[in-house]
Formats: C-alpha cells, sequence, structure tokens
C-alpha cells in the first residue's frame, strides 16, 4: 500500500494529543523553513514533506518522509528538540527519561527485531490467553503503546479484528512496525494522540516501567479504551523479587565491568560504554533493586485509573497461560538472585515480572463520576478485595511518583 493512502486510512483513528478533539486533523504541505527545523529536530536524513495540522488548536505535527506522523506531545517535543543535551543519571526528571528511551531504542530497536525479543510462542500465548479471559470481544482496533518492532502487533493479528497500531518514541522501531504491514505513529505513552472511546485493546508490554509517571499511561488508555475494552501489561518489574540482599546487590554492582567484556557480543554492545550505560539506567526508570511495582498498588492504580481489574499475574516468562498454578520455573539468574536474597525463587509471589489485564466497566466510568462517588465505588471494591489497599508508606523514587510500596 502506498504511504499516502497508508496515512489517509490512519488519520480518521487518531487525535490531536494536547487537545484530543477527534475528527479535526488534515494534512497539509510543510513549508521548507518548517521541514528543516523538523529535520534537524527528528536526526532525518530526508525532510518532511508534509504536516498533520489540528483543527481545533491549529498546532502542527510533522509526517516523516515515508509516511509516519509525528504526533508528539509538547513534552516530547521538547524532549526531542534538546537530545543532544546530558541526561542526568542521578535525580532524572521526566524530559531525561524521554530523552534516554529515545536514544536507547534507536539504537537497539533493530537488534530487538531481529533477535525477536519477547517475541516468543510462550509470550504469545501468555498474552492472548489473558485478553480471551478478560472479554469475549473479537473486533476493535488496537494499539500497541512502545510496540518496538511490533511483535505484539503480530500476536493478535488473527485474535482481533480490526486496525493494528503501533507506537513508539523510536523511528526505527516504527520503521520495522511499518514494514510488518501495521500502522505505526510517533507519540507520548503519557499522552496518547487518539480519540476518547476509540479503541478496542491497549497494550503495553515491557512498557510501565519506562515511564516517569506510569499512572498517566493507565488513566489515557482508560480514556481512550471504548466500554468493555481491555488494558494488557506485561513484563514490568515485580518490587516484591526486586527487594535484592546484600548478597545480591554486590552480584549487581559488578554488572558493569561485565558488559563492559562484553560489549563485543550482541545486544550488550550497546552496554559497552559510560555513556549508554546511564541512558539505559535512565531508561529502565523503575526497573532497579529496589524498584519495581507492588502487585497491591498497581492494582490500586488502574482501579483508579477507573478500570475493573480482571488479573495481575507475577510469572517468570515460562508461563503460556495466566491460569498455572502458585510454582514457577526461575531462569538461572532469577534463581541465584532470589537464593541470594533469602527468598524461594519457586514461589509464584517471588516472580520476577508481572502481568495485568483490566476492562474499562460497562456502568461506571471514571470520568462520570463526582470525587465522592468515586471514592465510594473504590472503598466498596477495596472491602472486597483487600489487596486492592495501598500501602501507608508508598515509595517516592527520584525524580518523580509511581504507582509502587516495598
Amino acid at each position: 500500500m502506498h504511504k499516502s493512502q497508508r496515512l489517509r486510512d490512519l488519520l480518521p483513528l487518531l487525535a490531536c494529543p494536547e487537545c484530543q478533539e477527534p475528527g479535526g486533523l488534515s494534512i497539509e504541505t510543510v513549508s521548507a523553513q518548517q521541514a528543516e527545523e523538523w529535520q534537524t529536530v527528528l536526526r532525518e536524513q530526508a525532510r518532511p514533506e508534509q504536516q498533520i495540522i489540528c483543527g481545533s488548536c491549529h498546532r502542527a505535527y510533522p509526517v516523516t518522509i515515508d509516511g509516519i506522523p509525528v504526533l508528539w506531545s509538547h513534552m516530547l517535543e521538547q524532549t526531542f528538540d534538546h537530545l543532544e543535551e546530558d541526561v542526568n543519571g542521578v535525580n532524572p526528571s521526566e524530559q531525561d527519561v524521554k530523552a534516554a528511551n529515545i536514544q536507547v531504542y534507536d539504537q537497539i530497536s533493530d537488534a530487538y527485531d531481529s533477535e525477536g525479543v519477547h517475541a516468543d510462542a510462550v509470550t504469545r500465548s501468555r498474552l492472548v490467553s489473558a485478553f480471551v479471559e478478560a472479554t469475549n470481544t473479537r473486533q476493535g482496533t488496537h494499539l500497541d503503546v512502545g510496540c518496538g518492532a511490533g511483535n505484539v502487533l503480530q500476536f493478535f493479528s488473527d485474535v482481533l479484528e480490526g486496525p493494528k497500531i503501533g507506537m513508539d518514541v523510536s523511528l526505527s522501531g516504527l520503521r520495522a512496525v511499518r514494514r510488518k504491514g501495521f500502522h505505526a505513529v510517533l507519540g507520548d505513552a503519557e499522552k496518547l494522540p487518539f480519540p476518547n472511546s476509540s479503541l478496542g485493546l491497549v497494550t503495553a508490554s515491557s512498557v510501565l516501567h519506562h515511564l516517569f509517571l506510569p499512572d498517566r499511561l493507565m488513566q489515557q488508555a482508560h480514556r481512550t479504551l471504548s466500554t468493555g475494552g481491555v488494558f494488557l501489561t506485561d513484563f514490568d518489574p515485580n518490587a516484591r523479587a526486586a527487594e535484592w540482599g546484600w548478597l545480591a546487590l554486590q552480584l549487581y554492582a559488578l554488572r558493569r565491568p561485565v558488559y563492559h567484556l562484553l560489549s563485543l557480543g550482541r545486544r550488550r554492545v550497546f552496554h559497552g560504554t559510560e555513556q549508554v550505560q546511564v541512558w539505559n539506567a535512565v531508561a529502565e526508570f523503575h526497573n532497579k533493586p529496589g524498584e519495581g511495582f507492588d502487585i497491591g498498588n498497581l492494582r490500586s492504580a488502574l482501579v483508579r485509573a477507573g478500570f475493573e481489574l480482571h488479573r495481575v499475574f507475577p510469572h517468570n516468562c515460562h508461563d503460556s497461560s495466566v491460569s498455572s498454578g502458585s510454582f514457577v520455573q526461575p531462569s538461572p539468574r532469577h534463581l541465584l538472585v532470589q537464593a541470594l536474597s533469602g527468598r524461594n525463587p519457586f514461589h509464584r509471589d517471588n516472580s520476577d515480572t508481572l502481568l495485568t489485564a483490566s476492562v474499562k466497566p460497562v456502568k461506571v466510568h471514571n470520568d462520570e463520576i463526582s470525587p465522592s462517588g468515586r471514592r465510594q465505588v473504590q472503598e466498596l471494591f477495596a472491602e472486597s478485595h483487600s489487596g486492592l489497599q495501598e500501602s501507608s508508606k508508598p515509595h517516592q523514587p527520584q525524580g518523580g511518583h509511581v504507582i509502587r510500596a516495598a
């Protein structure tokens, strides 16, 4: 399909990320001066020839020469504009976290695609089983946030009928998505460029821990999903498993010299210099010892966003179904870390990653009830699901709030 036709087919599914007014976008020719500015900011080899104009707020968005719309939020646009500045690795800001993710995934997206990271049959089976368990719907627009090379979109090709859209901050990854025949959009996970109640499925695999404020994605997913729509997340770190003991922490401290020694091998080439190690650490904002997501607080955050929580499923990547039992098969690394931390590595609660499945409810919409009514709903829900109570001392990591307490 020609790039112009692809863009015309995609346009009705999009909205301005700032004003979020549906149906007000148009495609226009871009001026030479503006095209040159955007080419520099996006670090592209060719100048954009087209732009998308919002008829409501009149913001203009570039379209790459090969037809990928860049519907960045104001914050993401600023991040691209200052991408050459150093990232603060000690106390990162929201812009630092976004910049680190752009730098990291522009460089490794091709390797992720060729090596099939998170593209295995077990991962597909687990995600599809969570979706099938949560809904009987088999039709709707699928948005994959942080899509990488489009593996999750492929997982649902035969499961959900309807348009499939990959969204990321990396143009390298988005071009791989386009090559696989899917729609691609550059956008901000914390300010989705889609109309209210327009999507049937939102997936975010290995994404929450890359966001400065993960709560925002949950709220945006709820806003953009239609009634009965499903929100799936996976491969985010379990805070319980991230509470490493002293011996495990000593092992973790040795990782950088080891990465440097392995820098000529496969994906570990990205860990070869001090600069890229800082980028990677900031990009993995909530994925480090002592961080991650507390299961109870993750549940609470999804309920606060307006979702009916269907499942939170701890796993170690070997589970092909969300109906597995109380014991898991740990990887050698996870077995060692948990054993050194004094925990049973075979118990499911100590699994290293979490999957969540949530549904936008039919009757109760978070944006349609008063604050007092919302509190009553949450209190009733918490009374029947004691695990949904937040910890009395929520953890505040450097750089922002996160839905986690350990």
